[in-house]
């Protein structure tokens, strides 16, 4: 895993459970390569597979991310129609829809933590030297991300050969202070963590999952 800027770096190869066996082959292979590179910053990217498919997997941390967002549908290698804006309640109900039917052959589909969805940040320039540090579950410690991108940077702010036709808009993590009562987002039309936003708010979802296991 690599650093730009303090902020923590995803790297993807594409892989989906409805590939063919080659490419399921190719793809546990490329996992034992990234387990044995763990989170070295000096890990160098691991190659896409050929096949272009539905989900996006992080040759670093083993996370599956859905790349294109809710209400949107993978075809040809692209996210085609429109991503919908849930309220978090209603967010977290469809993600579970997709549990129940095993979206894409998974069953463990969630709302990203704010670190998981902020290290899909892409910032041309790197990020600037200020962080937030955001309190969540009184279990749980605080944790600290970079603001936003430093100087101008291309829209959306998303690896866009992973999750193309992204719209630049927030998308809801599942952290937040339920304490404070507020949540928190990203908005990759500019890189920024939303810090205060209300569970009533209507943002676009990607969801993720664990490493296979």
């Amino acid at each position: 895993m690599t650093v730009n800027g303090g902020a923590t770096r995803a790297h993807f190869t594409q892989f989906s459970t409805r590939s063919q066996p080659r490419f399921k082959a190719m793809a546990i292979a490329l996992a034992a390569l990234s387990l044995l590179g763990g989170c070295d910053e000096q890990a160098t990217p691991t190659k896409a597979l050929p096949a272009a498919t539905a989900v996006a997997t992080d040759t670093a941390t083993g996370l599956r991310w859905l790349r294109c967002a809710l209400g949107q549908t993978w075809q040809d290698g692209r996210c085609a129609g429109e991503a919908e804006t849930l309220d978090l309640m209603t967010a977290q109900e469809r993600v579970e829809a997709l549990n129940a039917r095993g979206h894409e052959g998974i069953a463990q589909w969630r709302l990203p933590t704010i670190v998981e969805l902020a290290a899909l940040r892409r910032c041309d320039h790197g990020f600037v030297g200020e962080t937030f540090t955001l309190a969540l579950s009184p279990e749980q410690a605080p944790v600290t991300v970079p603001r936003w991108c430093a100087g101008e940077a291309t829209i959306p702010t998303i690896d866009a050969a992973n999750f193309p036709d992204t719209p630049p808009v927030k998308f809801w993590s599942g952290s937040g202070s339920e304490a404070d009562q507020h949540f928190y987002a990203v908005n990759f039309g500019n890189a920024w963590v939303g810090i205060n936003e209300a569970a009533e708010s209507a943002y676009a979802v990607r969801p993720v999952a664990d490493r296979a296991r």
